[in-house]
Parts: structure tokens; sequence; C-alpha cells
């Protein structure tokens, strides 16, 4: 029996554990026109009902100079499987530079009705992103 107990115990602090509540990725640019790229990045809720994200980013140079700094902004997703994922779109000449490096400097969001600094709690993770290879014919 005390099998049983310790084994509904272990499982209950699984449980307990918060799943990752945010999870984003670079999954897009596009030449805007007039020296300047629209990015677009892609978020996942992870099935959590995300409000008010924002996700602070420097980008930075391949000499290490920050270059720019901007905000991605999402009111409301995940409260439903239909609106799990948001995408949110940066526009700038520097996003068309292969050599730049993004770095999150703040994520806050409330989480499932709970107020959060999602770096500080590592509630959010970079996804790698891998587009499909396409080729034409057989």
């Amino acid at each position: 029996m005390s099998v049983l107990k310790y084994g509904l115990a272990a499982l209950a602090l699984c449980a307990s554990v918060p799943a990752q509540a945010v999870e984003l990725w670079h999954s897009d640019t596009v030449w805007a026109g007039q020296g300047m790229c629209a990015a677009t990045f892609t978020f996942d809720s992870g099935g959590e009902t995300v409000v008010n994200l924002r996700v602070a980013l420097s980008a930075i140079d391949k000499a290490g100079n920050n270059v720019d700094s901007f905000i991605l902004s999402i009111p409301e997703f995940g409260a439903s499987s239909a609106d799990r994922y948001a995408s949110e779109l940066w526009e700038s000449d520097v996003a068309c530079d292969d050599e730049v490096k993004l770095v999150v400097t703040s994520a806050t969001a409330v989480v499932n009705d709970e107020r959060k600094d999602l770096l500080r709690s590592q509630g959010i993770a970079v996804r790698a992103f891998k587009p499909f290879v396409i080729q034409m014919g057989k």
C-alpha cells in the first residue's frame, strides 16, 4: 500500500510542475520594400491562456552593437486550441541582416490569470525552427 501512496505523491508532484508557458520562433522574413524587411515571430501558448504578452528584444550586430530594440506584443491567445498560436511582426532594415542576433531582454505576461516575469521563471523558450527542404520534380 505504501508503494501506491508514494507513487500517487510523485504523480501529484509532477502534475504541479508548471509547463513551459510560451515558446517563440522566427518563422519567416519577407522583403517589405524601401529597404525594410518584416520578420514574423510565432508564439505557442502550450495550451495555456496568455494575456498581455510583451517580449522585448535587442538586435545585436556581428560587432556586438545594439542596432535596434523592439517589443513584440500580443493581447491574448491560447484560450482554446483554435487560438493556441499567435504571430507578431518586426519591421526594420536590420531585419534584413542575416548576421544579426536577437536577445530577449524582458518577457512578461499573464498566464492562467497569474502575472509572470517569463524570463525570471523560465516560462519562455526559443523553439528551433527548421523549414522544409523544397525541391522541384522528383
